[in-house]
Order: structure tokens, then sequence, then C-alpha cells
């Protein structure tokens, strides 16, 4: 591993300090002030800065579990860079290992097996496993972890449950599923954590309001997807013997070890290690094991079309829904309702094609665009430039689970490049 990436790298072993209330004088009792300044401070979390310690102080702690969790933001490339340190490190004093996905879903895993022993290429990979309906992330973020995994022959194993599962369970709960949904799921799906449900209840409350049946249902999509990707990493562990694991998944799943770590760990017998990129709010040791804390990266900018954009029906085209003023369509003189074919030589079906098409593609990038307008066919030279927000009054974009957050809105959403 790189010494000099891990300098920058620290962790917080998270340690809670409880700060006494000090007094010049002896009283003979306990004022009712001094309690009260007594239990100000115990609600004050105080952090030894001389405890800091670099990743490299941790790994052989972390060596020694049989599965380490780093949790993540999806859209925090630092986060990323953060897990293929620890990846890298472990990769080192482990050898045989493997890379848990919540990214992929479980039914994919042929083309993680086929990416990763050389048979197909990056995109290839990307269009089998769905990646851009599916997850929706700009890959890049995710890019050198899948390569350095490929390079280095490390097996990449798709965990999650496939979103039909877990979108049918928030319209019918588990309950309502088909003997054959069911199948596709654990037996075991644990309810009896009470704090799980009570944080899933201040994420649901923050953004639904709606029945308690709804939450069930909601609590349950949930569980499902924690015990699926629980049971897919146990049942790769099991089955490999040898095999450790590193395990990335959105912090949400990780925090507390209500998620994934304590179900896995009910599977394996084994207690595995939870490693997070930042929390929101104080730290707690309940949290995890390590907290990560490292410099703020970004990615360089991406060249972007600047539409909003939805699949036509019959999926033989992608229909441009909004134009971005000032953007590279708006200037290539694109409009809205204008039904996308081609891309210079790619033939365009869905909107998951323009973004496997725009990957690594750079701002100033020039090429042929092919559309359909009122029944007649345009060829537009269109220039990517750099993204810029958007502001669409009145349209939304497919919202995907953060790292932070479980919740997920299922509607149906209009996708933007």
């Amino acid at each position: 591993m790189n010494i000099k990436t891990q300098s920058k790298l620290f962790i917080l072993i998270i340690v809670s300090v409880a700060l006494s209330a000090c007094s010049g004088f002896k009283k003979p009792a306990q004022t009712q002030q001094n309690h009260s300044i007594h239990s100000a401070t115990e609600t004050i979390t105080a952090v030894d800065l001389k405890a800091f310690k670099s990743l490299n102080a941790i790994l052989p702690k972390l060596a020694n579990h049989r599965a380490v969790l780093v949790g993540e933001v999806h859209t925090r490339y630092s986060d990323h860079l953060n897990q293929l340190a620890v990846i890298k490190g472990l990769h080192q004093r482990w050898g045989k290992m493997a890379i848990g996905l919540e990214m992929i879903q479980q039914p994919y895993q042929q083309a993680l097996d086929d990416y990763i022993a050389g048979k197909i290429n990056e995109y290839e990979m990307l269009r089998r496993t769905h990646w851009y309906d599916r997850w929706k992330y700009d890959f890049r973020l995710y890019q050198p972890i899948f390569r350095y995994a490929r390079q280095n022959r490390i097996p990449l194993v798709a965990l999650n449950v496939p979103k039909e599962i877990t979108k049918r369970i928030t319209q019918v709960g588990i309950v309502g599923l088909t003997a054959q949904e069911r199948a596709r799921l654990p037996r075991t799906l644990d309810k009896s954590n009470p704090a799980y449900r009570a944080r899933l209840k201040q994420v649901f409350g923050g953004h639904m309001r709606t029945s308690s049946k709804r939450f069930e249902q909601f609590m349950e999509a949930q569980l499902a997807w924690d015990e699926g990707m629980a049971a897919q990493a146990a049942r790769f562990l099991k089955t490999h013997q040898d095999y450790k694991m590193v395990i990335l998944a959105g912090g949400g799943h990780l925090i507390n070890r209500e998620g994934i770590p304590d179900r896995l760990q009910r599977r394996i017998q084994s207690r595995p290690a939870v490693v997070l990129n930042n929390v929101q709010g104080i730290p707690a040791p309940s949290q995890g094991d390590y907290l990560l804390f490292s410099a703020d990266k970004k990615l360089p900018p991406a060249g972007k079309l600047g539409i909003a954009m939805k699949d036509a029906k019959a999926k033989n085209g992608v229909i441009v829904s909004f134009v971005q003023t000032h953007s590279a369509a708006a200037k290539a003189g694109l409009e809205k309702g204008d039904k996308i074919i081609r891309i210079g030589n790619m033939p365009i079906h869905s909107s998951e094609d323009i973004l496997l098409w725009a990957l690594n593609k750079k701002p100033g990038v020039t090429t042929k665009l092919t559309l359909i307008r009122k029944q007649q066919r345009l060829i537009k030279t269109i220039t990517l430039r750099e993204a810029r927000p958007m502001n669409m009054m009145g349209m939304s974009f497919k919202m995907h689970h953060s790292g932070s957050k479980h919740g997920k809105k299922h509607k149906r959403h209009k996708q933007g490049h």
C-alpha cells in the first residue's frame, strides 16, 4: 500500500469522555446548580486528539476479522478512496479475499465473475449489471475499486436483493409476496431489535407521512435489504472457508451494527469490524469500531449533455424532457420532445445507453447526435460541457437511497445527463 496515501488518512477511535464539574471550594452537600452542571457535562463528547492513528496502525486489528464492513456516502469520492485504501491494506495481509458490493444485485453475479476473469470489459460489465438503471451513481466514484479488484483477481460479490422484491414489499409487505418472490429472500428476517425499528421510524417520518401499515412495509423492505445482503455475504464465506471479505455499503446499513453487521455475525458466528466514513451528529462508540477522516477529494468534471430524459415506451430511443439553458444540448439545438436514437456510431435504446456512452467523457468532447423530431430525422453536432446545477420547476429526478439514510421513493422520475 502507498504509505504516503495512508499518512493522509487518519482514524478516530471513538471514545466518549464524561467531564465532571470542578469547584474551587467544598460544600457539605451538592446543590441543584452543581447537579445541573454535572448533568450537562455528561452529555458532552470529548476526543483525545493524541489518540488519532493512521490507517496503517489499525490494519493489523482489522485483519484479525473474517469480515470488515466499510461504510460510505455514495456520492462522496473520498469515501470510496478510503474504502480502496482499506482493501489494499487488507489484501496485503489476507491474501485470499473478496469484496462484497451493495451496488450490484444478486442476479447479476455472473457479470462480475466474467469481469474479474477478464472475459468482458468494464463497459460490458456495467451493461450486464444494469449499473445506471439499478444503482445510477456515477461509476467513476467506484472505478478505482473495480479496477483494482480486476487487476488482482479479487472476487466481487453481488450482495443486494433485486429491487423488484424490495419495491414489492413496500407495496404489499412480506406477507403479500408470492411464494416465488419470498423464496428470493433469506428464511430468517429478524425484527427483534427495537433500536433498528426506532431509527427507521425516524428516517421514515422525516420524509413521508402515511399510515403505520405503510411504515411496516417500509421497514420490512429495509429489513429484507439488510438481511439479504448479510445472507449473501455469509453464503460466500461459508462456501469459501479460506477467504475473508471487505463489504462496501452505505453507512446507514452499518451504523450501530443494526443493519448488515449483526445479521452477518449471527450467520457466520464471527464479529465483523465496522469502519465508518464520517457520521451525522456526534460520534459514539455504539456506531462502529473505527471512523475514517481524510481530505475531501472530488472527481474531475464530467462532460455533460445538459438534458433530463426518459425512455421511449418501445425502448427505441430516449425522449428529451428538459433542456438546460446554456448547456451543450441547448447550444446544439436540442428541444424538449426530441427522441435521441444514436450518439456517434452507438444506437440508443434507453437512458442507460447514454450514461454508458458518456462514462469518462470530458468537457470538450464533440460527437454527432441523431434524433427524431416531429417524424423528421436530424443530425446535430454536440460538444459536451461541464455540468451545471439543473433548475427544473415541477420536475424531479429519480431518488436513490443515500449512504446515511435508508429511505427511497418509488416513483417514476426522469434521468439527467
